[in-house]
């Protein structure tokens, strides 16, 4: 049986840059807004709401993937903790015997 190998710490990383993600992409409109007064000529204003509004769909998915990403990732490392636990309860009431 192949040895099961996997860190948490890198799990936790993972999880919390996916968050990250998440939460820029659910800030970018609003960021997108905040620049209106420094693009200087209009149609930058207006292209950049034009891009903006057609990213909106593509933002949407990226923000829903991220969060499940998460969340997977998230019970992963719960999973893994008490599996961890289990086997070191298990080892040490061997132990005992």
């Amino acid at each position: 049986m192949p040895d099961l190998g996997y860190d948490l710490t890198a799990l936790e990383t993972f999880s919390g840059q996916l968050d990250t993600v998440k939460k820029g992409l659910e800030e970018s409109h609003s960021a997108i807004d905040a620049y209106d007064s420094d693009y200087g000529h209009g149609s930058v204003r207006d292209a950049m709401h034009h891009f903006e509004s057609h990213w909106r769909d593509g933002r949407g998915h990226v923000e829903h993937t991220a969060g499940s990403l998460s969340s997977m990732v998230t019970e992963a490392i719960k999973a893994y903790t008490k599996v961890d636990e289990d086997l070191a309860k298990q080892l040490t009431q061997k132990a005992d015997r």
